[in-house]
């Protein structure tokens, strides 16, 4: 199925807004999720919604897991469209989105998980949030695009 709708590939105010608005809140690792969905989009140049897969792995309980609201708003991959799925992982952040032809595996830092952890115990996580969105993509994340390969056909058939 493709959408009639494309999800924005750079961060406004009222996108910021209404992700906050889906989710019930702001916070650090909403902004990471909208940011690796984002980052996805741009190098897969997808439109979202349909033509994107999403696994990610994360902590399953907050606060780190609501970077997968961020990912669903950004991307459109939806547990309801079942074209994002959630691999319980103890320690560390990642995501491996797809478009059938090339996959991008997303990180985030572990020194960045670090600021926000700090951040969190001492009360800023709310300052915190603006230099997230004002960084750049290396400086949040390690990515790596890769070619997947075609499932082999079998030419007797």
């Amino acid at each position: 199925m493709i959408s009639p709708f494309i999800k924005p590939r750079a961060l406004d105010g009222s996108q910021i807004k209404a992700a906050s608005e889906f989710h019930g809140h702001s916070g650090p690792f909403l902004v990471l999720g909208l940011r690796m969905g984002q980052l996805a989009l741009r190098l897969l140049d997808a439109r979202g919604y349909f033509d994107l897969r999403c696994v990610v792995k994360v902590r399953w309980s907050p606060p780190q897991s609501c970077i997968i609201d961020g990912i669903q708003f950004s991307t459109g991959c939806t547990m309801g469209k079942r074209n994002i799925e959630i691999i319980e992982q103890g320690e560390g952040i990642a995501a491996v989105f797809s478009d059938g032809e090339k996959s991008l595996r997303i990180q985030v830092k572990s020194s960045v998980l670090r600021l926000i952890s700090r951040a969190l115990r001492i009360g800023t996580a709310e300052r915190l949030i603006e230099d997230l969105l004002s960084a750049a993509d290396d400086e949040l994340f390690d990515y790596q695009m890769r070619c997947e390969e075609a499932p082999s056909k079998d030419l007797k058939s």
